[in-house]
């Protein structure tokens, strides 16, 4: 049964130190992911498990045991969030644009990047860190990006406002409306 208590997701997960520990975790991880029929990652401890140990299943089946982000990218992104442990809830969290990292059940390195044409991609790059995060005792929640209020430098033209508009020493006033195929004909909007 998956966790949905956010204090009982706010512990670091301590690391596993016998690798077929790690794969029995794992094997109740993916088939936990495969009963939700709409997870895509899940972490030991959001069944109840305090290890280091969380599967991904974009692409396909990832298990990673003893996970550590040892490279990211400066460059973030802005990705709409959803997580198991709170179900029916989506948030816009901010995450790097590409990371790499390394498991106790993997002889190389994994590279993750949403700098592709595939939407897939981004995604799992998205759900490992937040798989990992998960094992750093933070939820979706602590990475949330709040709306910033954006200003509007100067006043909205209306499409009844008066606006003049010049091609060379000729200028007009007319109606916002009406002067839209004007401009596509070298009129220029005086502001």
């Amino acid at each position: 049964m998956i966790i949905t208590d956010k204090n009982k997701l706010k512990e670091k997960c301590i690391e596993v130190t016998d690798i077929s520990e790690g794969e029995k975790i794992a094997a109740d991880l993916l088939s936990e992911l495969a009963n939700s029929k709409k997870g895509i990652g899940l972490a030991a401890n959001q069944i109840g498990y305090d290890k280091r140990v969380c599967v991904v299943n974009v692409k396909e089946p990832l298990v990673l045991i003893n996970p550590k982000v040892i490279d990211k990218s400066e460059e973030t992104f802005v990705f709409p969030e959803g997580c198991l442990s709170f179900p029916n809830k989506k948030i816009k969290t901010k995450r790097h644009v590409s990371i790499s990292v390394e498991c106790d059940n993997m002889d190389s390195t994994l590279f993750f990047t949403a700098e592709s044409s595939k939407m897939e991609d981004a995604l799992e790059c998205v759900c490992v860190q937040h798989e990992i995060d998960h094992l750093d005792g933070i939820t979706m929640y602590d990475r949330q990006i709040k709306g910033v209020t954006i200003k509007r430098e100067s006043k909205k033209i209306g499409r009844n406002d008066k606006v003049t508009i010049t091609k060379g020493t000729e200028s007009k006033v007319l109606k916002y409306k009406k002067v839209q195929p004007m401009l596509e004909d070298g009129w220029t909007l005086s502001i």
